[in-house]
Order: C-alpha cells, then sequence, then structure tokens
C-alpha cells in the first residue's frame, strides 16, 4: 500500500475516533446521512428563476469580458495587489503598473478596474477521508455559495475516484443548495484530485468573463491519470484562477500531536504544497483553515480579490507565432496605501504566462 493510500487509510480511521471521543457529548463525528440535515440557507420567498443562458461562451452566448487571453495583438491579463496580509489594494492608477513579456517590459495599452459578474466553480473533494464529515465539505461549500451576488454563475462538481456533475452552471443559489444536499454517503476512499482539476480548467476552457475554482480538498491523489507536473502546467497557462481550501486540518494537528512517522508528515506537506503551488500558478490564494470560525472571512477574502482586480492588456513586442509559453511578471511599486507617510511593500497575483499562437 503506497504512502497516499496508507495516510487516508489511517485518517478514516481516526476521524471516527476523534469524532466519537471529541465531539460525543455534542453527539457529531460521522455523519452518513449529512445530505439529508444539512443546515443551508432557506429558500427565498419568491425563488430566483433559472436561467437557462449559462455563462458567457466565447463561442456565441453572454457579451465577452476582458481576461487572459491572446487575441490577434493584445495580451490581457487580470491582476490581484494585495498589502502584507492579503487584503485587495483599490484605487491604483495604469502608471503604477510594469508589466513584462519573458522579461522584456512591455507598454501597457490597456486598463481598467474590474468588477463584474463572476463564474466560479465549486470543486469538492467527497471521498470516505475528510469527506466523511460534512463540516469539512458541505459547511464551507454552502457559506460560499452564500457569498455569491445575484449575476454571478456557480456550478457544483463533486470527486472521489472521478468528477461528477451535480449542479451545472446556474444563477439560482437555490439550484446548488440543492446539489449539496445530494452528497450523503462518500463511496470510496481513493481521489483523483489531478484529474478533476483538469477536467474542470477544460469545462471552463470555453466560459469567457472572469473565472475562478474553489476548491475544497486534502490535496492527496491516488489515482488520477494526470500527473501533478501536467496539471501545474495546465493551470499555469489557465486563464481560470484557483482558491484552495484544504480540508482536514484537525486532524492532521491530531496526527503530529500524537507522533506522526516521517513519510506521513512528508505525505502531509506533499498535499498542502499541491494546493500552494495551484494558487499560485494561477494568480490564486490557497487558505489552511484549522476552525470553522476561519471560513467566513475567507469567503470574505476570495470574493474581494476576484471583485477588486485590475485588467492590463499590451501588444507584445516579439510577436511570434511559435506556440510557446510566455512568461509573465507584474510589478507595483512600495505605496503608502494606509496614508501614514510610510510605503509598504505590495504584492501581485496574477497569471504565470500565456501560450503565443501557433502558425
Amino acid at each position: 500500500m503506497n504512502s497516499s493510500r496508507r495516510i487516508l487509510v489511517l485518517i478514516a480511521i481516526i476521524a471516527i475516533v476523534v469524532g466519537v471521543s471529541v465531539q460525543g457529548a455534542q453527539q457529531q463525528g460521522p455523519k452518513k446521512d449529512a445530505g439529508s440535515k444539512v443546515p443551508l440557507p432557506d429558500a427565498p420567498a419568491q425563488p430566483v428563476p433559472m436561467d437557462k443562458t449559462g455563462p458567457p461562451q466565447k463561442q456565441d452566448r453572454l457579451p465577452r469580458t476582458d481576461t487572459l487571453s491572446i487575441d490577434v495583438d493584445v495580451v490581457n491579463v487580470d491582476v490581484v495587489v494585495t498589502d502584507q496580509s492579503g487584503n485587495p489594494v483599490t484605487g491604483m492608477e495604469k502608471s503604477n503598473f510594469k508589466i513584462f513579456d519573458d522579461n522584456v517590459e512591455q507598454s501597457i495599452t490597456n486598463f481598467s478596474p474590474t468588477d463584474t459578474p463572476l463564474t466560479v466553480v465549486i470543486l469538492v473533494e467527497f471521498g470516505e477521508t475528510f469527506g466523511y464529515y460534512f463540516d469539512n465539505v458541505v459547511t464551507p461549500a454552502a457559506g460560499f455559495v452564500n457569498s455569491l451576488r445575484p449575476d454571478d454563475w456557480g456550478a457544483l462538481i463533486a470527486y472521489d475516484i472521478r468528477p461528477e456533475i451535480l449542479v451545472d452552471f446556474t444563477k439560482n443559489k437555490n439550484e446548488l443548495f440543492n446539489g449539496l444536499r445530494r452528497l450523503r454517503i462518500p463511496a470510496y476512499r481513493e481521489t483523483c484530485l489531478y484529474d478533476a482539476v483538469w477536467d474542470t480548467l477544460d469545462r471552463l476552457d470555453g466560459v469567457d468573463g472572469k473565472k475562478a475554482i474553489f476548491l475544497l480538498s486534502t490535496g492527496l491523489d491516488t489515482i488520477s491519470k494526470h500527473s501533478y507536473p501536467d496539471l501545474l502546467k495546465k493551470a499555469g497557462a489557465s486563464d481560470t484562477m484557483i482558491y484552495p481550501v484544504s480540508m482536514g486540518q484537525m486532524a492532521r494537528l491530531y496526527f503530529e500531536s500524537r507522533g506522526m512517522s516521517g513519510l506521513d508528515s512528508i505525505t502531509f506537506l506533499q498535499a498542502d504544497n499541491v494546493l500552494r503551488s495551484l494558487a499560485e500558478a494561477t494568480g490564486g490564494t490557497a487558505f489552511y483553515p484549522k476552525f470553522q470560525g476561519e471560513f467566513p472571512s475567507i469567503f470574505e477574502l476570495v470574493s474581494a480579490h476576484l471583485r477588486d482586480e485590475y485588467s492590463l492588456g499590451f501588444v507584445p513586442t516579439n510577436r511570434k507565432t511559435d506556440g510557446k509559453f510566455h512568461k509573465l511578471r507584474v510589478e507595483v511599486p512600495p505605496m503608502d496605501v494606509v496614508h501614514n507617510g510610510k510605503p509598504i511593500k505590495l504584492k501581485v497575483k496574477h497569471k504565470q504566462g500565456y501560450y503565443a499562437p501557433k502558425s
């Protein structure tokens, strides 16, 4: 049994022990009927009608909104600027930005703040590990659904040995809540994280506008056909930001306090790194909550990052049609964002690059 599978089995066993011993007084722990007892928000008095048009498509659906893409001449990239605490910095101007294409500075031709509707896929791991507890999956997913605005598009996908679309794109939150109620009894311990993210990126590739994946996952993968390096390359070249939220951090702390083996500790560290790397490759942010009370601030921060973006566009000075990957780098100077006369260094998040068209 390989390390990943062994750790999944151990986690499932210890999760049951923790649920009985630590939470027994509150009669919590494994909830095999979680899908029928999920404390989701009540339906509004007059439900929002289902919008059948779907999210904006690159072919023929809703109007196009600029994001990272290659047009005939212009490269567009969305940028998030934050302070050292991760809070978005607003009110910046075109002159505050420098953009580099393969280390060559480019002239910014297009600039605008972006506050447009989102298209978000909520991708959740639902295997017989951490997914066994609805507090790790359903509760945070429902909270994120609740943070969406009326004009946002949302879809729900769950994965174990394969990804399954529970709810296709909709603006109706009730549809998404009903999809979460389908998460009842996990069937498998195996997980295909890489394949699930790969498949979701493929599905979003045909969607235009501001896109993101809200990923609830342990970061562990045992059965995917796609490799981690290939997935990282695909994610880095996509125009979809990934915001991972690590599941099961409390179980990890439980193991560590009882003398976790070196090999198992490395497995957990690798899982954390997978989530972090997916976020960094796509311009997103990874979160590792240890308590339920951390989720509301995560929803708020993710929403702020996605909405308080800047759209930059430039015409590459080197217009090669070689089909190769071109690295992007965006820089901003230190700024006095708290107005105390002391400029601070800012963080910049954006896509790693783009593939040039191939002639």
